[in-house]
């Protein structure tokens, strides 16, 4: 009997072994077989190896989305290394950060970024292109030609650690979630199993694979044989056109990513039929029920699977597409092989529709964070309900997050648990309250929280996104009037353009919060309704 695949080298080798010639991977209108991309791979590993890099040395990949970054990924992990994802849209101090964090040993960049962020560690570089700054370091695309497959084995297994995915929490900087090779098998094999991925699906990839659901969207398509499309930027009626000229079956994208595409403006222009689409997806957070409504209406002959995940263990629940007219709000139920306990402040199991912390056990569970025992204590501990019989691997991860389950069984998101607002004696998600300005005309996004008052009360403040569209605190207070009971009314309005995003492309919730507080009020309050 077979165990593979175990490694993520493996899901390579093995769908090279089986598709060959057929197309793995597709950049703008260059493209690449798997019997390529793993020949490439392996150039890389011997490359790396060469250059001295062994078994548990971190390689940072800082690319624009590319084919190279999947030669890169490959080639360290066969080679032995961890991989770690830097996304190019970080700036110097973040980049360094990272580097010095997990003491990365090589980095693989292009001269373009490393002249762009005057990048000046680590000691050792792989650039990928024909740079024209002085380096005596190699480029890929001088040296490749010249370099032999290298079919070497290299001893591995399942839980050694297969990469980084550094991950910003809501202060300080970003934090390493430590990920073995199980981790990343396991989640290729269970998303794309209920997904119903095959190798005749090409899927749309515009996360970056910095991202979890990025990186799993990559190892899924390549353990399924099928084609990754990949696009790095894209304007929503770009994406349209992608989607119907390549014959896009599968596409998973953030909520900033829908709410672009989905905006009126754009659906009453770009309205066309898709009859590849297959299925479409989300990751980043809970969509709200206005954006579900309109992908319903612009996608309607697709499925569509809600899903919900965090870092710390890639994903945890998903509503398939046959629930979403009975539950349109709810995350679904537990993904297959993982089971999802709400938990209370005591530790007990919290009874239907009673809020409680989402906790995540079984597969797909992280290592926890890397080179800080601290958080890691926190946030991956013993299992609440194991009655006392304590496994040195049944650790289980707490989201933060506090959710609730009806007596179906069906999980429904209330709020982080660190976002709770207090006002007026009642305790607000401000989930609930986004949800509401969101379905407002011309409202992209929205973040709500609160302001600490010297009354001892919090203010309610909205922040909301508009994309250049004028929109008036009178008309959003009247709507919010008519959605919203009155203690949900927020005090507070504010309009930005444009939200500034993660390096995973979230919306960036601390930043913003942290902007408006600074500021304090910039109005007299408004009076609840």
């Amino acid at each position: 009997m077979s165990l593979r695949p175990y490694l993520v080298g493996h899901l390579l080798e093995d769908s090279a072994a089986k598709y060959l010639e057929k197309e793995a991977a597709k950049q703008k209108e260059r493209s690449i077989t798997y019997a390529e991309l793993y020949e490439d791979s392996l150039k890389m590993k011997g490359l790396l190896i060469a250059l001295g890099i062994k078994k548990g040395d971190r390689v940072g990949i800082l690319l624009e989305k590319s084919i190279e970054q999947l030669i890169s990924m490959f080639g360290i992990s066969m080679a032995g290394g961890i991989f770690v994802f830097l996304n190019p849209i970080l700036k110097k101090n973040q980049i360094d950060h990272i580097i010095s964090d997990c003491d990365i040993k090589l980095l693989i960049t292009t001269g373009k970024i490393f002249q762009a962020n005057s990048i000046d560690k680590p000691k050792q570089f792989l650039f990928m292109d024909r740079t024209k700054i002085e380096t005596s370091h190699p480029v890929w695309q001088q040296v490749k030609t010249s370099l032999a497959a290298d079919n070497s084995r290299i001893e591995q297994v399942s839980d050694d650690t297969a990469c980084l995915i550094y991950t910003s929490g809501s202060t300080g900087l970003p934090k390493g979630v430590v990920v073995p090779h199980r981790t990343v098998v396991d989640g290729a094999t269970i998303v794309s199993d209920y997904l119903r991925i095959l190798q005749t699906d090409r899927l749309i990839s515009v996360l970056p694979f910095n991202f979890d659901y990025g990186l799993n969207q990559a190892t899924s398509s390549i353990l399924c044989g099928a084609t990754l499309v990949m696009h790095h930027f894209f304007l929503p009626n770009d994406l349209l056109k992608v989607l119907r000229e390549e014959k896009i079956t599968g596409f998973a994208g953030m909520i900033p990513i829908w709410s672009k595409l989905l905006n009126e403006k754009y659906g009453a222009k770009s309205r066309q039929h898709f009859p590849d689409l297959r299925y479409i997806t989300n990751t980043g957070g809970k969509v709200p029920r206005s954006i579900v409504d309109k992908m319903r209406d612009f996608f309607p002959d697709t499925a569509i699977y809600l899903m919900y995940g965090l870092t710390e263990a890639f994903r945890s629940t998903y509503l398939p597409p046959e629930e979403l007219d009975r539950h349109p709000d709810s995350m679904g139920k537990a993904i297959p092989n993982v089971e999802i306990m709400v938990i209370n402040k005591d530790g007990l199991e919290c009874a239907p529709g009673e809020p409680g912390e989402l906790v995540h056990r079984g597969a797909l569970v992280t290592r926890g964070y890397w080179n800080d025992p601290e958080k890691t204590r926190a946030v991956f501990r013993k299992n609440p309900l194991s009655g006392g019989q304590d496994h040195l691997d049944d650790r289980v991860v707490y989201s933060g997050d506090i959710v609730k389950k009806d007596e179906q069984g069906f999980l429904y998101f209330v709020s982080r648990r660190d976002e709770m607002i207090k006002t007026s004696g009642y305790r607000i998600s401000p989930t609930e309250i986004e949800e509401g300005l969101v379905a407002i005309p011309d409202v992209a996004s929205a973040v709500v929280f609160s302001r600490s008052m010297q009354s001892g009360d919090q203010n309610i403040v909205a922040v909301l996104e508009t994309g250049n569209r004028q929109l008036e605190k009178p008309a959003v207070l009247q709507a919010c009037r008519k959605t919203l009971p009155a203690y949900m009314v927020p005090h507070e309005i504010y309009f930005e353009n444009e939200f500034k995003k993660t390096a995973n492309d979230k919306v960036d919730r601390a930043f913003i919060k942290q902007k408006w507080i600074e500021k304090g009020p910039q109005s007299k309050p408004n009076k609840q309704a």
